[in-house]
């Protein structure tokens, strides 16, 4: 093995500090030339001047990524104020498009604005208040009857009279007598006033004679005027002051016939007619007089309560009745 001579090896040995600083000197040197970064500044500001290059740069020192999104955004024309968040560079972008809003107005009205652009901008609301309860029908949408109605007459010309113990029809006021129009509502004009009606309970009704509708019950008076329990009005709604002038029966009257002859049976609970004795049926001109008991086997006791005229001739009454001198009871054919 051969021996280095102690010059040489003395020599290389102060040579190697020099060999490694060199290095050193190149390594940095490469990295200027690949980052121009100053000895002092970090890979963070290495990036900030990569993006100084590409036209987002920050000139303040200390901007965070949120910033520089701000800074994207003043590009793009999205710019937003200070500190403002996220949703105002949207609301920056609504103001691009036509729908920026107003401050302090919610996401609401930015869609009233694009409806707006739309041409479906909300319109003021248009209500209708539900008819009046007097034009409604009374068999449908309208208030129907306050109280109870007992008889019912159809007319020739498809309108009905109503008889009962009632206050009001369709919210207006009514005594126990009411005429209700072919399209159910309530006609305005027949015994419209409060005391038209009668002052107790309607039982019966029928037509008979001229346009008139004889009414029969239980009541005191007509048209604030006094009749007792049986009564005839015309078709129009106004009392005949002359028909059954002191000739009235002395308790209810529950069933109308009318005769081919244009006389009237009527049946109720009764024991005279005016001073007439007569039990419970009886008969009457079509101007009111009475003509007299049906036949002389009157019912004695109970109540009439339905009549049918016969085509020749005469009634037939129900009820619930004994009849004199007979075991059966409950019907009766009147002559």
């Amino acid at each position: 093995m051969k021996r280095i001579p102690a010059g040489l090896l003395a020599a290389s040995l102060a040579f190697l500090p020099l060999l490694a600083a060199t290095a050193d000197e190149s390594a940095q040197q490469l990295a200027d030339q690949t980052l121009g970064a100053t000895p002092a500044a970090d890979q963070d500001q290495s990036a900030a001047q990569l993006a100084d290059q590409q036209g987002l740069g920050d000139n303040t020192p200390g901007t965070d990524p949120e910033e520089s999104a701000g800074a994207l955004a003043t590009q793009q024309g999205l710019q937003g104020n200070g500190s403002t968040a996220t949703d105002q560079s949207a609301a920056s972008l609504a103001t691009q498009q036509g729908l920026e809003q107003p401050a302090g107005q919610d996401s609401d009205q930015s869609a009233a604005s694009l409806a707006e652009q739309q041409g479906l901008e909300a319109k003021p609301k248009v209500t209708t208040s539900a008819a009046p309860a007097a034009t409604g029908s009374v068999f449908a949408d309208g208030q129907g009857v306050e109280g109870s109605v007992y008889a019912v007459l159809a007319l020739a010309d498809g309108s009905t009279i109503i008889g009962g113990q009632f206050t009001r029809v369709n919210g207006q006021a009514r005594l126990n007598l009411a005429r209700i129009a072919p399209d159910g509502t309530l006609d305005p004009k027949f015994l419209a006033a409060p005391t038209d009606g009668v002052s107790g309970a309607v039982y019966a009704l029928a037509r008979f004679g001229k346009g008139r509708i004889a009414v029969g019950g239980y009541f005191t008076s007509a048209q604030g005027q006094p009749a007792q329990n049986l009564v005839a009005y015309s078709l129009a709604g106004q009392r005949d002051p002359a028909f059954g002038q002191n000739q009235s029966p002395n308790g209810p009257v529950y069933a109308i016939a009318v005769q081919k002859s244009g006389q009237l049976v009527v049946g109720g609970q009764f024991s005279q007619v005016g001073d007439t004795p007569c039990r419970n049926v009886a008969r009457f001109n079509p101007d009111g007089t009475l003509v007299g008991p049906v036949n002389e086997a009157a019912t004695s006791t109970g109540t009439v309560r339905a009549l049918a005229a016969l085509p020749g001739g005469g009634a037939v009454a129900g009820g619930t009745f004994e009849i004199p001198g007979q075991p059966a009871g409950n019907l009766l054919r009147a002559q």
